[in-house]
């Protein structure tokens, strides 16, 4: 017994020896990303984030962990949120829509620390970056095609009697006006006229019956935070007015928008994951060029039964997408 103890405790001196000579720099790498959102359309883009890192080998509270307070529900509340998650010292800060990738471009100039958003419409004409190739200082990430034009073709696919097609937009917002512009192009080709108008926090399309004039054929919501974050709302006026709606995320069609053509938020997410272990295993910000989200068809055929909306076999086959 005694030989027995005095072996243990040879082995333990020896463990701890060993332990007190071992570098400090074998220390597991954890990684904090700082995350800052701008409304919660793109809270599965987040989900999809996670989930791909996690494919790729970070385990959540392990190897990664997120600092996140939820999304911010005004412009304004992004710079102090943006200030706490500098505040904790991230390695890398994932954003997203194009008003908080134009505050974290802002908050983290000078800085080394890497920067992914995920989506943005357009990153050189908001500014954000001048060059997509090569992506100059500390942020790149996961763009949107430039599809407006092709969603309102769709549209007109869709429903073919579509002639006037409300476009309300938020008149501060730089993704809303990239989005105005390939749709102002598009319109006259595809043979509808737009009616657009502006868009703000206290609008409320429930309320104010008014907010959408009686004439127009469909609703088409351009690519912005502030208007999509309404979806419910605006779902809820179409069904009731017989509206087609249209929208650039399957995920609101899954809530009830007509149709769509655009992005897979969740997609963008895990295609954003590889940049981030890109970046973690050495990879510079100038190495990961700015990719491009792909685009699908969208229908809701619940939505189209609720509205009288009756779909042709030769749309319903290009549909990526079909909700039933």
């Amino acid at each position: 017994m005694r030989k027995f103890v005095f072996t243990a405790g040879i082995i333990l001196i020896f463990f701890a020896v060993l332990y007190a000579f071992l570098p400090l720099g074998t220390d597991k790498k954890v990684y904090k990303v700082g995350v800052l959102q701008f409304t919660s359309n793109n809270l599965t883009t987040l989900e999809g984030f996670k989930d791909g890192l996690s494919e790729l080998g970070y385990r959540e509270g392990e190897d990664i962990i997120y600092d996140f307070d939820g999304p911010a529900s005004a412009k304004e509340d992004l710079v102090p949120y943006m200030q706490k998650l500098l505040d904790g010292q991230p390695d890398l800060i994932f954003v997203s829509p194009t008003p908080a990738a134009t505050v974290a471009k802002q908050m983290t100039a000078g800085t080394n620390i890497p920067v992914i958003f995920a989506p943005v419409n357009d990153p050189v004409a908001s500014g954000i970056l001048k060059n997509m190739r090569t992506p100059e200082e500390n942020i790149t990430g996961v763009r949107l095609s430039s599809s407006d034009g092709r969603r309102l073709q769709y549209l007109k696919d869709v429903v073919p009697s579509v002639k006037r097609v409300f476009v309300p937009y938020s008149p501060d917002d730089k993704s809303a006006q990239t989005s105005l512009k390939m749709l102002e192009e598009a319109a006259p080709k595809v043979g509808v006229q737009l009616v657009k108008k502006p868009f703000f926090r206290d609008t409320d399309v429930l309320d104010d019956r008014s907010y959408v004039p009686v004439d127009v054929d469909a609703v088409l919501l351009p690519r912005e935070g502030l208007v999509m974050s309404r979806i419910k709302d605006f779902v809820t006026l179409c069904i009731d007015r017989k509206l087609p709606l249209s929208t650039v995320r399957f995920k609101q069609v899954a809530q009830g928008a007509l149709t769509g053509y655009g992005f897979n938020g969740y997609d963008i997410g895990k295609q954003s994951a590889r940049q981030a272990h890109m970046i973690f295993s050495g990879s510079s910000i100038s190495m990961l060029p700015v990719e491009v989200s792909e685009d699908y068809l969208f229908i809701n055929l619940k939505t189209a039964k609720d509205i009288n909306v009756k779909i042709s076999d030769a749309i319903l086959r290009q549909a990526h997408n079909i909700v039933r």
